[in-house]
């Protein structure tokens, strides 16, 4: 079965790709205890969820951040670890659906089917109307994810994300994240500003090492 989702709609994928993909736009990630770019984009999306599933919720830093910018409703967090608390160990527990699930920087810690299978199953846990968003690392990154972390398995690209959720009913709008600081001085934004050229004008690759994408399951009519 997991097989099979690897190459599912994988024709209508092609079409799709070949009819031409929405803009991704760049936003930016900082380390900050309060919300980056980012985190404000992700928080802007499940303020008025009324539940929510953190899967992979790790080091809860990121249940916590939403919290402190004003989250209120229902937070629910699923991880494997023993380190800290969490509602659920395995996807398998839940029962019931949820308005917003979240995925960031987990699916690459899988192999390419059991990442697919993952999406499969949250978007089965998600409410008609609900949404999901999913951050990983970028597959077209001039840095390689997989050099970076000897615990990444498998790598997405923007555009067959994009695709591959828009093929399984999903509204979909994407992003590419960088990670930089807040502040630059001038001669850090004009090296910033040759590299990015020379990355993306010259190697064809892309500078950001991050993407998201964010799909709206289709209501119930």
């Amino acid at each position: 079965m997991q097989d099979n989702l690897v190459y599912l709609n994988y024709w209508e994928r092609k079409e799709l790709l070949k009819s031409g993909v929405p803009k991704f736009f760049l936003i930016r990630w900082w380390l900050s205890s309060e919300l980056c770019e980012v985190e404000q984009v992700i928080f802007n999306t499940i303020k008025n969820r009324d539940t929510i599933l953190d899967v992979g919720a790790g080091d809860l830093k990121i249940m916590q951040k939403m919290k402190q910018a004003g989250y209120s409703g229902q937070y629910h967090t699923q991880d494997i670890g023993a380190e800290f608390k969490y509602e659920y160990t395995t996807l398998n527990e839940i029962k019931h659906q949820y308005s917003a699930i979240l995925c960031l920087d987990i699916i690459e810690h899988l192999q390419l089917t059991e990442g697919l299978a993952m999406i499969h199953k949250m978007i089965g846990l998600l409410a008609p109307g609900g949404v999901i968003i999913l951050q990983t690392p970028n597959g077209r990154c001039v840095r390689s994810p997989l050099a970076s972390d000897m615990t990444h398995i498998h790598c997405y690209n923007i555009n067959d994300l994009w695709s591959y959720l828009t093929c399984m009913g999903l509204q979909v709008e994407g992003y590419r994240v960088v990670f930089e600081a807040k502040q630059k001085t001038w001669n850090q934004r004009m090296i910033e500003i040759v590299g990015k050229y020379i990355i993306t004008r010259i190697l064809g690759l892309d500078y950001a090492d991050n993407i998201i994408l964010i799909g709206y399951k289709q209501s119930v009519k």
